[in-house]
């Protein structure tokens, strides 16, 4: 009788966890593909609820975003918003239209952070691109949101902030972040 219950106990167990996985595949998959399509659909309200403006702020500033002041820190986060709208929403429109097809991996969660492989599948010109993008998510009010990318082994975060952010900061610290941020904003609103 005790093997019997340790057996059903331990399939109850075993049974739970997939479904636990494929919850969090699901939920994650569905951030992905709801940031996509609201991209694609020209529905950038609902793009942007899908991003986590405030972490990649910070991993953007890395250690700088301890000495912002909260002032610094909420228009950065803004410029940020405005910046990934005009720029990114824009580009990924442009690809969007010619999505195929979303292919995933199974998602891998530490904590309260998932990273998931999209393959992105795009024919144009009829011609088939497949795009693989690996999408870093963290939990946000018991949401998963996109706090990053990866592709071709490069984070976008790393690299803006290896190429633009670090810099600026060299040049003049978080103000020449700032007006440059207030610089590009205004040439996207032309």
């Amino acid at each position: 009788m005790r093997r019997l219950s340790a057996l059903i106990l331990f399939c109850s167990f075993v049974s739970a966890v997939p479904a636990h996985a494929a919850d969090q595949d699901e939920a994650v998959q569905k951030t992905i593909k709801t940031l996509i399509n609201a991209i694609r659909y020209n529905k950038d309200d609902i793009a942007a609820k899908q991003l986590a403006f405030q972490p990649m702020a910070k991993a953007l500033m890395a250690e700088s975003w301890t000495t912002m002041s909260e002032t610094e820190r909420k228009e950065f986060v803004t410029n940020l918003e405005g910046l990934i709208r005009g720029i990114s929403f824009t580009k990924g429109r442009e690809m969007f239209q010619y999505l195929d097809g979303l292919l995933y991996d199974p998602v891998k969660v530490e904590k309260d952070r998932a990273q998931c492989k999209a393959t992105i599948v795009v024919h144009r010109d009829l011609k088939k691109t497949e795009i693989p993008v690996v999408w870093v998510l963290a939990k946000e009010a018991g949401n998963w949101k996109v706090i990053d990318t990866v592709s071709l082994g490069e984070s976008t975060t790393a690299a803006i902030r290896s190429e633009q952010i670090q810099p600026l900061m060299r040049e003049g610290g978080v103000p020449a972040v700032l007006a440059a941020m207030r610089k590009k904003l205004g040439e996207l609103k032309k």
